[in-house]
């Protein structure tokens, strides 16, 4: 077994332990100052004169509100592929499964799953395009943002280029691996979308923004998560019944 030999399964999940690795301790840092400026009296995010009521915080300067966005989503928006890359990983090797053939790309699919992990450290910044950003930094978000399509568009391809003339099984977890595909791309699109300044400032906290949001990670990840239970746990405990199953035993 050399690495260019693994599943993809075990890429994806591999890239995602890395970005668990390096995003979760800057939320942690973020949380630590959160609490001491409610706790001990900081003033890391909470700007001198802020108005409560009636009253004055006068012990508090010089904090600042952006900072903590900054923090959160440099956690927040890896946290979306943390989500999203397991549900690509166990995809890919179900497709490739039930379609009687191996993975269209491999390499071009390996290589996809890296650039999204290494790419989604640097866009957490179109989070926050109405926070008063510099338009050369909305900018140079922006265009790293849609950036990210790329090697996306080059796993669903890939997708499609795996069942292109295959002999298909529609299996219960070849279908939910299906649903996966269609609800990535539908939410992929949406990305692109709010992933130019121009029309994410009018778009902003209005529904089109969680609708992108729980394709990608809500529902595609939760066909992705099915998808994979129903593959591996007949693996794991031994064929399902019938109509656990929805399809004949050997599905699994």
């Amino acid at each position: 077994m050399t690495l260019m030999r693994m599943p993809l399964t075990c890429w994806a999940w591999f890239t995602t332990a890395v970005l668990a690795l390096l995003s979760f301790p800057v939320l942690l840092g973020g949380g630590i100052l959160l609490l001491l400026d409610r706790t001990v009296g900081t003033s890391f995010f909470i700007p001198g004169g802020l108005v409560f009521g009636s009253s004055v915080l006068t012990s508090h300067t010089g904090g600042s509100p952006i900072l903590w966005q900054h923090l959160f989503w440099f956690f927040g928006h890896p946290e979306v592929y943390i989500a999203i890359l397991p549900g690509m990983g166990a995809t890919s090797h179900i497709l490739s499964t039930f379609a009687r053939k191996p993975v269209f790309g491999y390499r071009a699919m390996v290589f996809a799953i890296f650039a999204i992990g290494l790419l989604g450290f640097f866009v957490w910044g179109h989070h926050m395009f109405i926070s008063g950003m510099s338009p050369y930094s909305a900018m140079t978000f922006s265009i790293l943002t849609l950036s990210i399509g790329v090697p996306s568009a080059v796993k669903t391809f890939n997708w499609l280029g795996t069942l292109w003339g295959a002999r298909i099984r529609f299996t219960t977890p070849m279908l939910f691996a299906i649903g996966f595909v269609s609800l990535f791309v539908a939410g992929g699109i949406t990305g692109l979308v709010l992933g130019q300044t121009s029309l994410d400032l009018p778009m902003h906290d209005t529904y089109f923004v969680p609708a992108h949001f729980h394709l990608v990670m809500g529902v595609a990840s939760i066909f992705g998560m099915f998808a994979a239970i129903y593959f591996w746990f007949p693996k794991m405990f031994g064929p399902l019944h019938e109509r656990e199953v929805g399809q004949d035993s050997t599905s699994g």
